[in-house]
């Protein structure tokens, strides 16, 4: 498709394989974790557990999953497929039978439709979170598949397979009051891409940069390019090891973001950290600015009332008691064109993305020779990370796809 920038943009509708991640003691029950957890933790009441895909007959999830395999273009012009992913339980020493919260989906040629593929990473946090992503996985392809306008109009159909699935988990026999799950799902037609994402898993495409223009007459021609260069370029580190740009497809759906907090606020949320519950803090004011400055007390949404649900994203599938104070599972859309300048994308829960940035992210996959050795790669980096901060790992979840343009397959690449 040459060597021209691709636009991002928010794509509005038109109106296989594994799931953890810690709670914290609360006034409604829960679990016995301290109340200050490390990192990002998550809120959770115990529930009642059910079976459901990926499940063993010992109601227990499998601990580590993982998969490969080579998907051949849906027309001749298209891109070809190489993808892999792993997800690895997290280290838990005071919870050795803790089960992996995270889920990986995966469905190639949906409907049979060739060069039509569905991935999806998903993140459960709360006492059913490996239920509730477990739930989610196996929903969500069931309704897209059966959606008639999924071909013609994807944004429509990844945003009512989400709000669907939502409204079943509250109706399933899993106790979603304060357990959850994210999802962060991509949908690849050919050389379009769409991106559904609910929470803060994170889809991230490794793009080159953008050519500067030859002459002063192509000035003109490239100056969308130039501003699309300088969004992509505000994603990446200044110690970038590679020759490729980090392209945020998702941005991170928690009270960090000045959108997401007013929202939420308004819905009557209020949104504090745990000093500031605790009145170790001054209440009413933003005393955060960053995830980096945060010291593993970031902002979180309380009840007007209560010091409950307590999470620390502001969108979810589940999680239906923090419904009432504007956690939703609508997602955010982006639509865009894989050109042959994009050799791979990556999803990710936050075990990744808690230690290791999005620039990374991509440095440390184009030093891989192929998706498996890339999945690994991450997950081994990320779990070191966490190791070297903490005492503990969130499970490690991420898939990789790379792609091949027709070009590339002609040159046997």
């Amino acid at each position: 498709m040459g060597c021209t920038g691709s636009k991002l943009v928010a794509a509005e509708p038109n109106a296989e394989n594994n799931p953890q991640q810690a709670s914290f003691k609360n006034q409604m029950g829960g679990d016995t974790a301290p109340l200050k957890k490390p990192r990002q933790a998550r809120l959770s009441l115990a529930g009642g557990y059910s079976q459901y895909e990926n499940m063993n007959q010992g109601g227990q999830a499998f601990d580590n999953e993982s998969g490969r395999n080579h998907l051949s273009p849906g027309v001749p012009s298209g891109v070809a497929i190489h993808y892999a992913y792993l997800s690895q339980r997290g280290h838990y020493p005071d919870q050795p039978n803790k089960a992996n919260q995270d889920a990986v989906l995966i469905r190639e040629n949906v409907n049979g439709v060739p060069g039509q593929h569905l991935l999806g990473v998903l993140d459960g946090h709360g006492e059913t979170g490996a239920e509730c992503a477990q739930f989610a996985k196996a929903k969500l392809p069931l309704i897209l598949s059966g959606d008639t306008t999924l071909p013609t109009d994807p944004p429509s159909a990844m945003h009512a397979a989400l709000v669907s699935t939502n409204d079943q988990l509250h109706k399933a026999p899993i106790d979603d009051t304060l357990s959850g799950t994210t999802v962060c799902l991509a949908l690849l037609q050919d050389r379009i891409l769409y991106v559904a994402n609910v929470g803060d898993s994170r889809a991230v495409l490794a793009q080159k940069p953008f050519k500067k223009p030859a002459t002063a007459a192509d000035t003109d021609a490239v100056e969308g390019e130039k501003e699309e260069e300088k969004k992509a370029s505000a994603t990446t580190d200044n110690d970038t090891t590679s020759n490729l740009i980090a392209l945020e497809l998702t941005a991170d759906q928690t009270p960090f973001r000045e959108d997401e907090c007013e929202r939420v606020q308004h819905a009557g949320a209020r949104v504090m950290t745990l000093d500031q519950m605790e009145g170790l803090k001054e209440r009413g004011v933003r005393c955060w600015t960053n995830e980096a400055d945060c010291d593993g007390d970031p902002p979180r949404l309380w009840s007007p009332t209560g010091t409950y649900p307590g999470t620390a994203f502001t969108r979810s599938v589940g999680d239906s008691v923090a419904e009432s104070i504007g956690v939703f599972a609508e997602p955010e859309i982006t639509k865009i064109e894989i050109t042959d300048d994009m050799p791979f994308l990556i999803l990710a829960s936050d075990g990744i993305w808690e230690f290791i940035s999005s620039q990374k992210a991509v440095d440390i996959v184009a030093e891989c020779n192929d998706p498996a050795e890339a999945a690994q790669a991450l997950v081994s980096t990320a779990y070191k990370a966490w190791l070297k901060k903490e005492t503990r790992t969130d499970d490690i979840s991420v898939a990789v796809m790379f792609f091949s343009s027709a070009e590339d397959r002609g040159r046997g690449i």
